[in-house]
């Protein structure tokens, strides 16, 4: 009987043990991961966005603005989706997706969009953590004329944390917690003329906390950038990153249309010195955008992601029907 105790207690501690390493490799890992974690870094893992280094304050448009720059929905036009897939650097155990839509409104009220974005920690089926984000967003135009353009935008977000339950013991499995919180991300961009753009952006601006006996702060960052269009077809980006109490990032990136449906990307970013490249592909209405990410110390990272975007608003679309 005591051999028979002695065993079991074995294996739920090694399964504990084999819970607690997975979740401080993601905990490290996380710390690495640039625009995936949720809560250590809001960016998503926008295949068009990390193929050119992350440099997207200035490019961002449509569906893929609320998580970059959400004024950037002033110039998306119609309606639009997106959908992407990631599973950062080879990390089994992490899988991050998310799925976002826009539609422009009438006259000059902008344009609006929702989105949802996830990141789990799994094994074996189980999921044992997980940070998940509902959005939804705002753009306009606060000025515009025929060579120069102004827009505000902002991005209102309930972010969740979820430690899911622990390994079956004698006393059953507990609920290790959850916690939420409201953040609050605005942006502007700003038109000089038809191939130059300046953008800046603030995430988490409301300085949202986690968590109730010890809080923990969500990272608030500042984020300034540039796009530029020196050739048709080309277009430059360069964006420098700052998360209060910690390191500048640099980041720039090219996107060139080498023919009519296919676009070619690169790009690089510092801290840690990271080289990207991927392609988009665009046919009739449906977008196809792939990016690989090269880190100095972490296993490449491989995303793709799926959207569609058409010239008709949703209101048009709905009273065609």
């Amino acid at each position: 009987m005591k051999l028979s105790l002695f065993k079991k207690s074995v294996m739920v501690g090694q399964i504990n043990m084999t819970r607690i390493l997975m979740l401080t490799a993601a905990v490290l890992l996380s710390a690495q991961l640039a625009g995936a974690q949720l809560i250590s870094n809001p960016n998503s893992p926008v295949p068009a966005a990390l193929g050119v280094g992350g440099a997207y304050s200035a490019a961002a448009v449509g569906a893929e603005a609320p998580y970059w720059n959400p004024s950037g929905l002033a110039y998306g036009k119609g309606t639009g989706g997106r959908f992407s897939y990631h599973r950062p650097y080879g990390a089994t155990f992490l899988t991050h997706l998310s799925a976002s839509g826009y539609s422009s409104l009438p006259g000059r009220a902008g344009a609006i969009a929702l989105g949802i974005q996830t990141l789990g920690t799994r094994s074996g089926g189980v999921t044992m953590a997980s940070e998940n984000e509902l959005f939804i967003a705002h753009g306009f135009l606060l000025q515009e004329d025929i060579h120069t353009s102004l827009a505000f935008g902002y991005t209102l977000k309930m972010i969740g944390y979820d430690l899911g339950m622990s390994v079956e013991g004698e006393s059953g499995a507990i609920d290790l917690g959850n916690a939420i919180t409201a953040g609050l991300d605005v942006g502007a961009t700003a038109q000089v003329w038809d191939r130059f753009r300046l953008a800046g952006s603030f995430k988490n601006i409301n300085h949202p906390q986690l968590g109730s006996d010890r809080p923990r702060d969500l990272p608030r960052i500042l984020s300034a950038g540039v796009s530029y269009f020196p050739y048709y077809g080309v277009r430059t980006t360069f964006d420098i990153e700052r998360e209060l109490n910690a390191a500048t990032i640099f980041k720039g990136g090219v996107d060139a249309a080498i023919v009519k449906p296919l676009h070619l990307r690169f790009g690089v970013m510092t801290n840690p010195n990271i080289f990207t490249t991927g392609f988009g592909l665009y046919w009739r209405e449906i977008v196809i955008d792939y990016a690989f990410i090269y880190h100095p110390v972490l296993s490449p990272s491989h995303m793709i992601g799926i959207g569609f975007d058409v010239e008709q608003p949703l209101t048009e679309i709905w009273h065609r029907k």
